[in-house]
């Protein structure tokens, strides 16, 4: 099928189509390389990915990416965009300019933040220079990405995410209405897709932090999803998923927001685990190991991730998943392959294992796209082994 022209939507008449899969992609490396800010250069012996400490701004990067992506059955990435940080958002046109771009999908993830959240109440307050930076944005992303042949397309209408979406209050409502104005005097209907789902989110006006949802920001979207489920506040999800709360904990949330929904398409996220202590230890954040147990092997959480949560609550009508993440290595949730090495619960730290925690993390290869590949039935191991 081709992603980029056929309607995603499913309807009553029409066969249900395939599975789409996406991944979150950053354009900020070598930056967020530089200083080993990230877990695996923590590591005794460190860990790097296969491609070594790479440049975003590179299109054989993108080139290798999109290559081992397409091959493992991941259809599009979504390509991070920063409203003050314009020369990294340049690093697209790298990307776009991969040989093999026509092997894979695109679309923009709108970093949301950037617009002014405020950390001490959880608000992204919409006022007047916040919806003006919104609206240009919007039209800057879809003057420039949306008539791309690799943009991806649900139902004919080009997809765009908005990160965070759960903490916006003040004026939003007339953001988004203003900025679906100006796409609709360019000729473009997008397809948004709301980062909404998470256990406390803002309050719609502004009053606080609620664990409803908030019917009315949800209005706003064609579908929502949650970019990451990781709370750093909830202590039964913390360790591993065998003997935590949190794979239960994600599909009771999932099933409120589903209701919540009324009909719109939710999107169910997957991770391989959390650990940003190599970027942020000062916050003493727990870890979610990528084992599912101790001693039950590279991947296992993955592996049961998908298989308990993502694919039995894949919608019907919008059969498409979310990883979080291909390359998000200063949280450690990514599934980009790593340089083969044993695993290894030392970390350099005085103690040994202050960046661990004590969780095993091997030099894991190619196995998180294997495993991606086999549960959505994607992979040919013939054709990808080399």
């Amino acid at each position: 099928m081709c992603l980029g022209a056929a309607p995603l939507l499913a309807s009553a008449r029409s066969a249900p189509p395939r599975l789409l899969v996406g991944a979150h992609y950053y354009l900020w490396f070598p930056d967020h390389f530089q200083g080993g800010r990230y877990l695996r250069a923590k590591l005794r012996p460190a860990q790097q990915p296969l491609l070594g400490e790479y440049s975003s701004a590179a299109p054989a990067t993108a080139e290798q990416h999109i290559a081992w992506a397409s091959s493992f059955g991941v259809d599009f990435f979504t390509l991070d965009y920063w409203p003050s940080v314009t020369q990294q958002n340049v690093r697209i046109e790298a990307f776009l300019a991969a040989q093999n771009i026509e092997s894979i999908r695109f679309c923009i993830f709108y970093e949301l933040l950037d617009l002014g959240y405020d950390a001490a109440t959880g608000f992204t307050v919409f006022d007047d220079p916040s919806i003006d930076r919104f609206v240009f944005d919007m039209e800057e992303i879809a003057s420039r990405f949306f008539a791309h042949p690799s943009h991806l397309r649900i139902g004919g209408r080009p997809v765009i995410v908005l990160y965070v979406t759960r903490t916006a209050v003040g004026r939003f409502a007339e953001a988004m209405l203003r900025a679906r104005e100006r796409l609709a005097k360019l000729g473009f209907d997008p397809f948004v897709i709301g980062d909404e789902i998470f256990w406390m989110v803002a309050k719609e006006d502004g009053s606080g932090n609620t664990d409803e949802p908030q019917a009315g920001r949800i209005a706003l979207f064609d579908a929502i999803t949650a970019y990451n489920l990781y709370d750093s506040t909830e202590r039964s999800h913390f360790g591993y998923g065998a003997s935590s709360a949190f794979l239960g904990d994600a599909r009771a949330l999932y099933g409120r927001y589903s209701a919540a929904a009324g009909g719109k398409p939710v999107i169910p996220m997957a991770m391989p685990g959390y650990n940003d202590r190599g970027t942020r230890l000062e916050l003493d954040h727990h870890p979610i190991p990528r084992e599912w147990r101790a001693g039950a092997g590279e991947g296992t959480f993955f592996s049961r991730w998908l298989e308990g949560f993502t694919l039995p609550l894949v919608d019907p009508g919008l059969p498409m998943i979310l990883i979080t993440s291909w390359n998000e290595w200063n949280e450690d949730t990514a599934i980009e392959p790593l340089s083969v090495a044993e695993g290894t619960v030392v970390d350099v730290s005085k103690a040994g294992n202050t960046y661990t925690k004590g969780f095993r993390y091997a030099g894991y290869g190619t196995r998180y796209l294997e495993v991606l590949g086999e549960r959505t039935g994607r992979w040919s191991s013939a054709a990808t082994r080399r």
